[in-house]
């Protein structure tokens, strides 16, 4: 199990001394999510903002491209420090050119599938991709509620990764609370996005929140 946690849930008026308190806490990434406010109804954060925690911070940046045309964004993301960029399969006519491309650029290739996204066109791209990005909610947006259906996609992803003979990590991002997170790993998901459900949320300090997170995920507990 790994964490990545998203620093759109951060609080902005403090974000250095919460990305050092959670890189002492060992966190694993940092998830950096991009909007174009097209795509999705909203915007987060920007590539001035991924240079400025590269200044302070060595642990890898996984990015989130929530955009019409994420083929524009490559060579800014590699250029700022990214580490990991994934896109939306949804949104990509030619996904095998652009994940050749970002690795052109040095960084992992990932693609990501809404919860109401089959996965029909992994096929098509899994001798080439990095790892694999799950929605558990509809982009966009923090404090959505879990969508129940993606657990069997997980699972038949998972089975097909297996096939494949490759080592390709599943990321999923969403309302990754306690429970969430159990069911997912179970499924065969790897990577947890931890947003206000789980590191960002008000009930302890970021390294109370994600110590308890861990423990509880991997006690098997079931409370949230």
């Amino acid at each position: 199990m790994k964490i990545a946690a998203s620093l759109m849930c951060a609080d902005v008026l403090h974000l250095e001394q919460d990305i050092r308190e959670l890189e002492e806490a060992g966190v694993d990434f940092w998830h950096i999510d991009i909007m174009d406010g097209v795509f999705v109804p909203n915007l987060a954060m920007n590539f001035d903002t991924v240079k400025a925690i590269k200044t302070i911070s060595n642990i890898p940046m996984d990015a989130h491209l929530m955009v019409n045309r994420p083929e524009d964004f490559v060579q800014s993301a590699a250029e700022a420090g990214i580490d990991w960029f994934s896109f939306h399969l949804e949104r990509s006519m030619f996904p095998v050119r652009l994940i050749d491309e970002i690795k052109r650029f040095g960084m992992k290739a990932g693609v990501v599938l809404n919860p109401s996204t089959s996965l029909e066109r992994i096929p098509y791209v899994l001798d080439r991709v990095d790892y694999v990005v799950i929605m558990t909610v509809e982009p966009g947006f923090a404090g959505q509620k879990f969508v129940d259906g993606v657990l069997p996609k997980i699972s038949q992803l998972a089975q097909m990764i297996r096939e494949s003979g490759r080592e390709i990590p599943i990321e999923v991002d969403g309302n990754i609370n306690v429970v969430n997170a159990q069911r997912t790993l179970a499924a065969g998901a790897e990577i947890l996005v931890g947003g206000t459900s789980s590191i960002f949320h008000n009930g302890g300090t970021l390294t109370q929140n994600l110590a308890q997170f861990k423990q509880a995920v991997l006690g098997g507990r079931s409370d949230e």
